[in-house]
């Protein structure tokens, strides 16, 4: 009977580690995604989410706190400074979604209590997020959306 256990016991094993296989070949990684793709669904969740809207603002403050940039997401005039504030326990970055959109934040010059800033002179829109604490889509990510 003991090898009739042993069987079924390895069956069993054989079946759960199958059921953890990827099954959908639509549903790509997000390694497997392109920058674009990333840029373009890192939008729709900025424009899914609340804006702060923050135009006609010389300065305006993001900060990073624990896993979170707040406020999220923000529009911002053309022109605007947009001082990022790690206020949080953690070292931060901020990283462009779109890599070159925007000169990033490393997380050696990040660390709590730390202070960087970054000039919007282009409209468009600029998600963000923090690779230490998420991916460009998930997690710790924001955006700005720079107007005229």
């Amino acid at each position: 009977m003991k090898p009739i256990m042993t069987t079924a016991a390895f069956a069993a094993s054989v079946l759960l580690l199958a059921g953890c296989g990827e099954s959908d070949p639509g549903g790509a990684a997000e390694e497997g995604n392109t920058a674009d793709e990333a840029t373009q669904e890192a939008i729709d969740l900025m424009d899914e989410g609340k804006v702060a809207t923050e135009t006609g603002e010389e300065e305006v403050v993001v900060d990073a706190v624990d896993n979170n940039f707040k406020p999220k997401y923000i529009e911002v005039s053309k022109g605007t400074a947009v001082r990022f504030v790690n206020e949080g326990r953690n070292i931060h970055n901020v990283l462009p979604v779109q890599e070159g959109a925007f000169e990033p934040i490393e997380a050696d010059e990040f660390d709590p209590e730390d202070e960087d800033v970054i000039v919007f002179d282009e409209v468009g829109e600029f998600p963000y997020y923090c690779s230490l604490h998420g991916t460009k889509t998930k997690g710790m990510i924001g955006g700005i959306r720079v107007v005229e």
